[in-house]
This record gives C-alpha cells, structure tokens and sequence, in this order.
C-alpha cells in the first residue's frame, strides 16, 4: 500500500536531515579551527518504485555523499616564525613517527601550519609529526630527496677574504705628486684613500687602506697600494724610528683608464666578458701572511665589474672623470664567524638561516603536495587528510612551482566556514526535518482512518 511507502519515505527524509544537520553542526564546531575546510551533505532519491508501465513512485531520500569545500581560507597574521599559512594550492607534507620518511604510507597533509621547533631541532606540529621538504648543502643547493627539515648547524665557520672589489672614482684633475708613494706617510704621497675591511681564516678582521696616486705621463693612470697596520703582518715592522704605526704594502699595480674614464680590463671573466682580475690563473692575486697565526691567503683587488660566484660580471665599474674623487662601492668575500640570530622563511617555502655577521644561508625548503583530486582525499582528523585512490598520487615539490600555492610565515590560514551560509542551511534543514516529520503523522492518521472503516 503507498501509505506504507510514505511512512518509510518519510523516515528517510528524517535520516537525511538528521545527517544534513550533524555535517553543519560539524562545521559550525570548527568555524574557529585553523585550516579547516567545510563540508557539504548531497542527497540523492532511492529507487522508486514501478505502480504500472506510466508511474513510478519514489521511495524517499538517502546521503549521497559529503563533500568537502577546499576553498581559500582568509590568512590571519600569528607573529610566530614558525606558524606557516598556504596562500594557493598544496597540503604541507607530514611524517608520523617510527616510520622511514620513504615510506608514502606513514605520510598526512595538512592545511594547518602550526609548527614548533623539538628538542633535535626538527620541525614537527603539536602531535609530534615531522614536516618535510628538501634540505640545503653548504652551496645552498636544494637535495632532490624529501627528508624531516631540520636546523642542523647554529654556526657558520668564518671565511677569508680572497676578493676585494672595489669601484671608485679618481678625479681626473688631480696634480700628480712630486713624491712617489711612501708606507710611512701614505697621506701625503697619495692623491686619495679607501678602506675596506677583510677577513683571514680565524675570521678576525683586519682594515685595509688602499692608496691612489696618480701617474706621470699623458695617459690616464694610477699606482695604487693596498696596506694593512704593520702589527698584523707577518715579519713585517710595525713601527717606524718614531714609534708610530707603519703601514705595510700587501698588494700594489696599475690601474688605467681609457679614453672614455673606464677601466682597462686586461682579462676575461668565465663567461667571456672583461675582467679587470685573472680570474681563472690569479695570476694577480697577492699573499698576505697576519701574525697571529693564521693560514697565509691570497687577495686579488678587483676595480672593475661586480663579478660573482657563477662568473655574471655587472655594471658598474671604477671610473676617472673630473668629478671628485669618492668611493661608489666596495665589497669582498670574507666574512667572520657567525652564529644563528634567526630564521625566515620566503614565500617559496625556503628556510633561511640569519647570523651574527649579516650573513644569510639556505637551509632547507619546505615541500608541498598536490592532488589531482583533492575531493578524493579522506579525513584522518587532527586536521590532516589521507590519500586514497581517488585522490590520486602527490605531487611534491617546492612552492610556487606547477600549481602549488605559496608559502606566509608568520601567519596561518582560518577556517573557510562560512556561519551565515551554515545558519541558513541549519533553517532549511530543520524544516525539511519537520515535513518529513508531518509525513509521518500525516500518514499514520490515513492509516488510523482505514482501521477505523470496520467499526
């Protein structure tokens, strides 16, 4: 009898329902929980069934599927280093305890980037699973293999200065002095003056003046001498008969000018460009040996172009116009001991290491995962997810490549429940709650009326 149909119909709907208001209940739970993603109740309508060859008769409703909405959650600014939001596509990369960071099957993702440091220096969240990425050599080149991030040094070793560079103009107009350059009044036989300061192995530092005089002739040249305090020279004597301090020679040449008040360069960089030093024989490097013991090094003085690591050679240079002289930059490679200050992390996930001596140094990068259906991957509570088959396979990598999102430090994603979308799906709940009821009731009294036709 279709009376009967309507009872269960009815129940179904009260079933439905009930579930439509425990996912918005759900939801609205964790309106407040960082990185959470809303879920949605779908229905669908059971078989129905066939009256005659012209009707069908429904048989009521049942929970098709709860999907979860992963859209944008609004990024909220935390101060903590290590509080981590995802601007974009990408779960973060998680490793659960006593299992190999190989192993794909010990691994959750997670929106939620509240992390800490542990005790070992690793990065884990609150439930002590470790966040991975790619760890960094001394060269700053990230591995290919996803491992724990972990803060491995909290020092860096000094390095001694093997570069000097130093671009300068030399005024054009200055008189060329009767006396030629002398380290015991380096003042009066120089036309003008920088200092730079450079490193030896140990990391202590050691001022360098160098000296311009200009010389004798039609041509467009200078003599100049590097000298560092007598005192901290090897052999060398550090005062004179008046017991004052002598300045010693470490390094001496030519610097000429073309017609134009640039620089001839006498060598080619390693991309072939110019080069005002040898950079591949160093032929012109000079050895200086300090007396307190450290190893001997050689320093090479650049006055032409920048040139860096890779060989890129840049644009400014010294120069020699009437203009006055002045120092427009100087710059060399060494740098003293250094211990960790801070760290930052950019927006592509690199986690920068900030010393004591200025310096910055990549340590690692954080991975992130993508899926070709992230609709796919299952809850695993603590907010974290795991893939499944209709997920798909992660992709890993750093951020900001393929579609992966980027990285926020100092701020975490909130929940991208929406509470007037959800208040408004309670009222429509609860009312198809209540029909579903009315069918019921309405159904038991046909029924009451029918037992009634025997009286």
């Amino acid at each position: 009898m279709a009376i009967h149909y309507a009872l269960f119909s009815g129940v179904s709907g009260l079933t439905v329902n009930t579930d439509a208001m425990g996912v918005i209940s759900n939801n609205i739970a964790n309106s407040n929980t960082r990185a959470f993603k809303a879920d949605r109740a779908e229905f669908e309508d059971l078989l129905a069934v066939n009256l005659n060859e012209f009707s069908q008769l429904g048989r009521g409703a049942r929970l098709r599927s709860i999907t979860t909405n992963y859209t944008q959650g609004a990024l909220s600014h935390t101060g903590g280093i290590t509080d981590m939001a995802i601007q974009g596509e990408g779960f973060f990369v998680m490793r659960t305890g006593g299992a190999d960071a190989g192993d794909s099957g010990s691994m959750t993702y997670t929106r939620q980037g509240t992390f800490r440091f542990d005790r070992d220096g690793f990065i884990t969240d609150v439930h002590g699973q470790k966040l991975q990425g790619f760890l960094a050599g001394n060269d700053g080149k990230l591995e290919t293999r996803m491992q724990d991030l972990m803060i491995t040094t909290t020092s860096i070793t000094p390095v001694p200065t093997s570069k000097v560079t130093m671009n300068v103009n030399l005024d054009l107009r200055e008189p060329v002095l009767i006396e030629q350059f002398d380290p015991r009044k380096p003042n009066e036989t120089s036309n003008y003056a920088s200092t730079v300061t450079i490193y030896d192995n140990f990391g202590q530092s050691h001022q360098a003046t160098v000296y311009f005089a200009k010389d004798r002739g039609d041509e467009n040249s200078w003599t100049w001498h590097a000298c560092i305090d007598g005192a901290e020279i090897k052999g060398a004597p550090p005062y004179d008969e008046l017991g004052r301090p002598l300045p010693h020679v470490v390094g001496e040449g030519k610097l000429k000018f073309d017609e134009n008040g640039k620089p001839v360069m006498n060598f080619r960089s390693k991309e072939g460009k110019p080069s005002f030093i040898d950079v591949m024989e160093q032929s012109d490097a000079h050895s200086v040996s300090f007396s307190n013991g450290a190893a001997p090094q050689k320093i090479q003085f650049n006055f032409g172009s920048m040139e860096d690591e890779n060989g890129r050679v840049g644009k400014q240079t010294s120069t020699s116009l009437a203009t006055r002289s002045s120092t427009l930059y100087h710059s060399q490679n060494g740098s003293e001991a250094g211990y960790l200050k801070s760290l930052k992390v950019d927006q592509e996930g690199n986690l920068r290491a900030v010393y004591t001596n200025g310096l910055e140094r990549r340590l690692g990068a954080i991975a992130l995962a993508t899926f070709p259906s992230p609709a796919g991957l299952q809850k695993t509570g603590q907010n974290c997810y795991g893939q499944t088959y209709r997920s798909g396979e992660p992709s890993v990598g750093v951020p900001q490549t393929g579609t992966r999102g980027a990285v926020y430090s100092a701020s975490l994603e909130e929940s991208n429940v929406d509470l007037a979308s959800q208040f408004v799906d309670m009222i429509t709940t609860q009312r198809g709650f209540q029909a579903n009821s009315k069918t019921i009731t309405t159904s038991d009294s046909m029924l009451e009326e029918i037992i009634g036709l025997k009286r």
